[in-house]
Order: structure tokens, then C-alpha cells, then sequence
């Protein structure tokens, strides 16, 4: 409450909507290391998240480099489950890697792991409105997906409060749902009969590529879907309850509060 906030953002315009008494924006590129350390000077804490991609270890590093340089006391860093510099998926090892490399720093830290989120699920608003059916290549494995709004409450947290350096934070949902289970409880709030469909890994690389997605960012997420696939991120902890002190937010909670999104 109160704090000056300084927003990186590419483009000064398409960002003005930010802009408040106290946000400022700097202007800047992860590829051109020199904004990176005009935009960290005088900051105490920073939060580094990139896009999912393929220069993202770069980006990072470069990100670390610059706040090292201008003494930034503390940098909290958005990570994933899983992630894992030597055996993991490679979106997962790409943010191990630079996990290993904000920890050998020598710059405060604090990291976040969190499982993938609720919000995911409204990329197939469509098909739930058209069809009452989703499809994703995750078979029956159980996974406890996380609402972006405890993340955001747990990044909070970690900023506003001591007592956090040099932690490593696994945030999970209260619970690990197989997609059949979500199809039920879609099923229970919207008031009609949900359908979750299992597809092969194929057929989702198949949607991905008539999207236009790059073809390193295909072969990164299919692999990821099977890593989840696998019930490799079924894992429930109490990092929100305990931080929060509340309970995490529930995948039944969350379509409640996003009903209309489903209905429109």
C-alpha cells in the first residue's frame, strides 16, 4: 500500500493504461541489457518474470546481472513446479537453470514455484459454450492447479513482509483434480453436463501449429502437457494456507467467480 512501483514495459503507449501516481514506467528490451540496468537503478526489490520462450535463461541472466549491478536488495522470481536444471522438461529446466543462477548470485532472493493455473481452463471457454466439451492430452492424471490471484497474494506477501530471503515457495490449489473431476465440477456450477475429452499429444501439437504457434514453443508445451500427463504435478502443499493464512482458492470457487465467462 503506498509503494512506488516502477513498471519494464516495451512499449511506452500500449502501456500508458499502468501509468498512476505511483507507477512509473521505463522503457526497455530484455535483449538490450543496458534499459535493464537503467530501469533496476534505485529499485529495493524487484519481481522477474519473462515470456515462456526460448531465450528466456538469457533474459534472465541478463535480468540477474543488472540487479546485482545496482544493489537490488531483494529479487523474487517466478518459477515453476517441477522446475529442475538437470531432469525436467525443458520449459521446467530452462527455469531451473535460472533458479541454480539467481541462488549463486549473491543478490536476496526468494522463488516461485507455482503448479499451472486455474485461469488455464479459459482458453476453452469455446468449445465449453458450443460444445460442452474441453480437450487436452493430460489423460487421467491429477494435477492441484493454483488461482493466479494466490499467486499474486503470495508475491505480495513475500515483497510487503520479512523473513522470506532465500526461500524456495511451492504454490498449489487446496486439492489435485483429475480433468474429469474439473469437467464435474464445471458440470455442478454451470448447470449443464461438461465433458472433459482426452486427446493424444499429437492432435494438440496439430491445434497448436493452425494456431501459428512457433515451433519451439510446440514441442516446449507438448512436452510439458506430458510431463503433466504423467501425474508428475499432483503434488498439494500449504504454502498459501500458510502464508495467507486462508485457505487456497478452489477450482470450483474459481467458476463460480468466472461463471459468466462460461455462460457469455
Amino acid at each position: 500500500m503506498g509503494q512506488r512501483v516502477r513498471a519494464f514495459v516495451r512499449n511506452s503507449a500500449e502501456a500508458a493504461r499502468l501509468k498512476r501516481s505511483t507507477i512509473e514506467l521505463a522503457v526497455g528490451d530484455f535483449d538490450q541489457p543496458e534499459t535493464l540496468d537503467a530501469a533496476l537503478q534505485g529499485v529495493d526489490k524487484a519481481f522477474l518474470l519473462t515470456p515462456v520462450a526460448e531465450r528466456s535463461v538469457h533474459w534472465q541472466r541478463a535480468f540477474i546481472e543488472a540487479a546485482r549491478g545496482a544493489g537490488v536488495k531483494h529479487v523474487v522470481k517466478f518459477s515453476g513446479m517441477g522446475a529442475d536444471s538437470r531432469n525436467a522438461p525443458e520449459l521446467l529446466r530452462l527455469h531451473g537453470e535460472t533458479d541454480d543462477r539467481l541462488r549463486s548470485s549473491g543478490v536476496p532472493f526468494t522463488i516461485l514455484r507455482p503448479n499451472s493455473f486455474h485461469q488455464n481452463i479459459l482458453s476453452s471457454v469455446d468449445t465449453i459454450r458450443a460444445q460442452g466439451m474441453f480437450y487436452l492430452p493430460l489423460k487421467n492424471a491429477a494435477q492441484s492447479m493454483v488461482d493466479i490471484r494466490d499467486i499474486s497474494a503470495v508475491a505480495a506477501k513475500v515483497f510487503t513482509t520479512s523473513g522470506h530471503e532465500g526461500k524456495t515457495y511451492v504454490i498449489t490449489g487446496p486439492e489435485a483434480l483429475t480433468f474429469h473431476q474439473v469437467a464435474e465440477k464445471l458440470s455442478s456450477v454451470l448447470g449443464r453436463n461438461i465433458q472433459y475429452v482426452d486427446v493424444p499429444l499429437s492432435t494438440a501439437a496439430d491445434g497448436m501449429r493452425k494456431s501459428g504457434m512457433p515451433q519451439w514453443d510446440i514441442r516446449a508445451v507438448t512436452e510439458l502437457l506430458g510431463y503433466f500427463a504423467s501425474g508428475a504435478a499432483a503434488t498439494v502443499t500449504d504454502t498459501v494456507p500458510r502464508l495467507l493464512d486462508r485457505p487456497a482458492i478452489s477450482f470450483e470457487q474459481f467458476v463460480k467467480d468466472q461463471r459468466a465467462a462460461f455462460l457469455a
